[in-house]
């Protein structure tokens, strides 16, 4: 009988001491809850520049019209470029008709002759 009852007093004294130690002294593994959404993240990139024609033969008719040659143009959705040579002095002319024919930035890789 002494057997039995510092065999449950020796247990309950064990239990107690288990119960009571520190969180630092842990030896057991945190399971924190974290709980992952699977969120669809949809990154928005510029928009590809797209070949617009009937700006492109717009510009071209406008140039003829004024008698500017020479002129290369490249429209695209977000701008025109303009690339070749003109005479000497009709630069800034073409690059005002193209801005006004076509109602988009223009970037003037033009020289003179």
């Amino acid at each position: 009988m002494k057997i039995k009852v510092l065999a449950v007093l020796g247990l309950a004294t064990f239990i107690g001491l288990v119960g009571c130690r520190s969180a630092a002294n842990t030896n057991t593994v945190l399971n924190t809850n974290t709980s992952t959404m699977n969120t669809n993240t949809t990154t928005m990139s510029t928009p590809m520049a797209m070949a617009d024609p009937a700006t492109k033969k717009t510009i071209e008719d406008a140039l003829a019209k004024k008698g500017i040659t020479g002129v290369t143009v490249d429209a695209m959705s977000t701008g025109v470029t303009l690339r070749g040579t003109v005479a000497k002095g009709k630069m800034a002319e073409a690059v005002q008709v193209a801005q006004e024919a076509g109602r988009k930035p223009v970037k003037s890789e033009l020289t003179e002759k």
